[in-house]
Order: C-alpha cells, then structure tokens, then sequence
C-alpha cells in the first residue's frame, strides 16, 4: 500500500544516518529525527538521564541560546515537539513545505552541537522535579508507575522515563555531556521526511545540515527482558477520590500472528469504546467511568494492561466483573464470531488509513518502524495475515496470555 500510494527512498548517508524519504503532494512536510536510545538502555544510576538531555537539547547550542532555539521553531508557524520513551528519543516538526529546510537547520544544530549551559541545566533540574512531581499527583500515571515496579524485579520497565527524584537531582553537565556524546550519534539515528521534495534535494539538505555529525562507537547494553510477576498488591496514597485497579500481563515469545490476534483481543476486550470491560463495568453496573486496556508490542515491552478507577466500595466488585470478564473469554461465554473478527479488523484497517493521510502520523511510524529494525510497509504483510486470523486464534491468545496477572489496587487512606 504504502509503495503504491507514495514514492519513497531509503538511503543510509555516509556518516550512518538512515534516512527514509517520502514524496507525496502536500503543502506540509514533516521531519522527525529519532535516536535508538531510551529509557531501558540507562543504567542503574542513569535512569531519567535521557529525558533530562531531551529537554536539554533546547537549551543552547554554539550557535543559538535558549530563547533562539524556541523562537527559531515557533517562527515555523507549525508544530514541533520532542519525547522519550523505554526505547527512542524523538524530535519532530510539521510545518509548511518551504519550512522544511529551515527545521532541519534548526535540528541539525541541536542534535550536534548541544552546549548544556551549567544555568540552564539547573533551571531545568528545577522543571524536570515539577514534572516528576505532577506525575506523582496524577493519580493514573501514578497507578501505572506501582504496578510496574510490583510486576518487575530486574527489568528497566520498573523505571519511569523521567527517572527518580534522586537521578533527577544527581545528575550533573559533565555526566549530561558524556552521555550525550557517547550515544546521540548518526549512526544510531533516523531521519524520516515526509514532503513535496524530491528524494535527491531532500538527501542534499540533510547532507548539507547533518553531514558534519561525526559518528561514534555504538555501544551494545543487555536488557533484561523480563515476565511479569504473578501477584496482587495494594497500595495507599492520601487524597485521592477514585482508587484504581490495574492487571498486568506480559507476552514475550509470541509468534507475529499470535500478536495480532491478541490486537484484536485487546480492540474487543477494553480499547473499543464498546469494548466487553467497557459495557459490564460502565453500561450494565454504572460503577467506573474510566476503563479501558491497552498493548505495548513494541521489543522487549511486550505488555498489555487493563486499568480502571472506581469508588472505593466497588473496587472488588470492579475486579469480579473483570476476571469474570475474561474467564468468559476463555470458557467461549463470550462470542468472538466471524463479523465481530471482520469488524475488528476494519477498525485496525481504518486506524491504518488514518496514519496513512497525515504526514506527520507517517513520519513518526516510519522513524519507528526503522529504529526498531522493520520494514516501513510491515502494516501491509500484518493485514494480509490478519486475512487468515479466526475467533479460534483469539481465543487461543486468550488462553495463553491473559492468566496469572500481575494485579494492582490502589486505595486511599
């Protein structure tokens, strides 16, 4: 699909970029520029620390200050942000296609030449603890952050992005900067652009503005990847109105098929907004608003999770009606027949086709895509084998991954 709706090239530059261009008409262009660096690469005494440099990068550069990174990217007159997650580190601009040259300048000079001001990292210490603290005070995040650290001993996933309140305050420019240098290099980065331009213009500019990064030694750390543990745990924290209940499975070893139909497991089960959870907890006992599950099949993530909040006289009730829920998904109570199967796969079809319209959508999915080491049209081979999932392939994930849950609860005191 995507190399008959649009024209693309692949091309590695001679300091290790892989840069993935699309050429499509459109007035817009997106540019997304992603590292191979995250949160489950950090060590023991470094987690946060590639978060903490992601804000720094708009800090100051030899050739722009604070103020001049941000007012250089608000004059693109489009959008432009950066995040972190267990895995890559991403900054992104959609803008108007004769913005382009100018957002990759403005990228180029903060990827390479960072200068990590001793003040602005301090001032930034100081925003990153709020930041965490409002994590602390949201009462979800918070939720997902306890089940992790109950559901994992030896695995990064028991470790927010942002990192602890003690790695946030120790982190020191000299520690910054050598992290930097070490890991934010081109030949461990991606480019992804999608634009009116043609290939070879768009491979000059990033020459021209990239060109000069210098590539380093890629470092090779170990994770351990890790099954969940199976077990309940309550915790307590004051002031809160709703208490939470979150189930954690794990899936590592599954074959790709085997994932999909836990996709459209998961679709039915709780993202649906007509979803099984979603009509036993909400429509028929009127006890939770928020409720829904979720699926991380990203490597060495492998989670799929259900969470609720509810008053604190429903929560064994809430977790009743969920084991009950999936007990009858197990037992075949629950119908997965043929045109639920062909609905949830329109639905997924249709979340493709979206992706698939907005540039900015597409360059993010391309630059993932290519630093997790997959093809760009791997989509098209996932819904010709979703051709061949039955209700038996779901139930048969069901059966094998949604049993002994890691379960968390918490109340208030």
């Amino acid at each position: 699909m995507i190399k008959k709706q649009f024209d693309t090239k692949e091309i590695f530059l001679e300091n290790g970029i892989q840069l993935v261009t699309v050429k499509r008409d459109s007035k817009l262009a997106s540019i997304q520029v992603g590292l191979r660096i995250g949160t489950i690469f950090e060590k023991e005494d470094e987690k946060g620390i590639c978060h903490f440099i992601e804000h720094m990068l708009f800090k100051g550069t030899k050739k722009r200050n604070n103020n001049q990174i941000n007012q250089a990217l608000e004059e693109r007159g489009g959008s432009y942000n950066a995040y972190t997650d267990y895995t890559s580190t991403v900054f992104a601009v959609t803008a108007l296609a004769e913005e382009l040259e100018e957002s990759a300048e403005i990228l180029a000079d903060m990827m390479i030449n960072a200068t990590f001001p001793e003040e602005e990292v301090e001032r930034e210490r100081g925003v990153i603890l709020a930041e965490y603290k409002t994590s602390m005070d949201d009462v979800e995040q918070y939720s997902f952050q306890q089940a992790h650290e109950t559901a994992f001993q030896n695995s990064p996933l028991r470790y927010d992005v942002i990192g602890t309140e003690k790695s946030i305050k120790g982190f020191t420019k000299i520690q910054l900067e050598r992290f930097y240098y070490n890991h934010y290099i081109p030949n461990q980065c991606v480019i992804s652009i999608v634009s009116p331009m043609e290939h070879t213009a768009v491979e000059a500019m990033v020459n021209q503005y990239f060109g000069c990064w210098q590539p380093g030694i890629l470092q090779s750390r170990n994770v351990a990847i890790e099954k969940h543990m199976s077990l309940q745990r309550v915790t307590y924290k004051k002031h809160i109105e709703q208490n939470t209940l979150i189930y954690l499975y794990t899936f590592h070893g599954l074959s790709r098929m085997e994932e999909l139909a836990l996709e459209i497991l998961n679709h039915k089960l709780g993202e649906s907004p007509n979803s099984i959870l979603f009509r036993a907890l909400r429509e028929e006992k009127g006890i939770a608003y928020d409720v829904y599950s979720e699926m991380d099949a990203t490597e060495y993530i492998k989670i799929l999770s259900i969470y609720t909040a509810v008053g604190e006289e429903d929560v064994f009730e809430a977790q009743s009606i969920i084991e009950d829920c999936i007990h009858k998904i197990q037992s075949r109570e629950i119908c997965f027949d043929e045109k639920n199967v062909r609905l949830m796969k329109k639905v997924i079809k249709t979340a493709v086709a979206s992706m698939l319209e907005d540039s900015s959508e597409l360059a993010s999915y391309i630059v993932h895509q290519k630093l997790a080491g997959k093809k760009i049209e791997e989509f098209e081979d996932d819904l010709k084998a979703m051709e061949k999932i039955h209700a038996e392939d779901i139930y048969r994930v069901a059966e094998k991954v949604l049993r002994e849950p890691m379960v968390h609860i918490l109340m208030g005191q």
